[in-house]
């Protein structure tokens, strides 16, 4: 079964803490510096080789950061998500860092995308209708990762079987999941009715359940596509100083592109 979670992975150099977090600078509003106390850090294994990512937490869950791996040769160097939503990629090559607001740009690319699909058919498209097929569960089965006890999902459908282990940690990692939703922005929000509507929906995991962390998931046959090497209680700051903003926060994706 192919890998169900898919992340945007992007990352930046972390340096000891000089700034309280909470210390804005006074043109752009971003914090002078960021801290994180806890360090997961993950590998991916698929058809290109194994891939090592690194996140990291803030125990408040204001905020989460993504860092990539060493061999990506991607421009971005670490993704942050705050916790109103704002996303914040750092660029260490250029001295950047470009705040925007992930959600609405995935959104506005499906968009796009069904409209241009309209344009190509010459008619409108029918609404997409979740699978029927498809079920998750919880085996019953656990095992301690990193020092933390894992629950196993079973997730299935026509395509095969699938096996994820979500640890429940002493942190909300719900950013990484929800492009910076989450946390208090989604306290409150998941009633009856809606988490049975996504109760077989392997995205919805870390959602419906507080403090899940995915930490390994295994395709048909046993085989690991995600293993977690590491969770540790690391206090780390990245500083905002010095890199020039580029505010694209109240833009969509048409406008990012230059479309109107």
């Amino acid at each position: 079964m192919k890998t169900i979670l898919c992340l945007a992975l992007l990352g930046t150099c972390l340096v000891p803490a000089i700034n309280p977090t909470r210390a804005l600078m006074p043109a752009s509003g971003i914090p002078q510096s960021i801290t994180f106390e806890r360090e997961v850090v993950q590998q991916m294994h698929g058809e290109d080789g194994t891939q090592t990512m690194t996140y990291y937490f803030s125990i408040n869950g204001d905020y989460a950061a993504i860092k990539p791996d060493a061999k990506s040769d991607g421009e971005m160097s670490l993704m942050v998500y705050t916790n109103d939503g704002t996303t914040l990629m750092f660029s260490d090559a250029r001295k950047t860092i470009t705040v925007l607001k992930m959600a609405r740009v995935i959104g506005d690319g499906a968009k796009m995308s069904k409209e241009m699909a309209e344009q190509l058919a010459h008619k409108k498209l029918p609404a997409v209708k979740t699978k029927d097929d498809m079920t998750v569960r919880t085996t019953g089965k656990t095992k301690t990762i990193c020092g933390y006890t894992a629950v196993e999902y079973e997730i299935k459908n026509e395509g095969g079987k699938g096996y994820s282990y979500y640890a429940k940690v002493d942190f909300n990692p719900i950013k990484i999941y929800t492009m910076g939703a989450g946390s208090k922005a989604m306290a409150g929000t998941i009633d009856a009715k809606k988490a049975a509507e996504l109760k077989n929906n392997p995205m919805a995991i870390p959602v419906l359940n507080k403090n899940y962390l995915l930490v390994e998931m295994s395709s048909n046959g046993g085989v690991k596509d995600m293993e977690t090497k590491s969770i540790t209680k690391k206090t780390f700051s990245v500083s905002t100083v010095g890199y020039k903003i580029i505010d694209l926060s109240k833009k969509g994706l048409a406008g990012m592109l230059g479309k109107h």
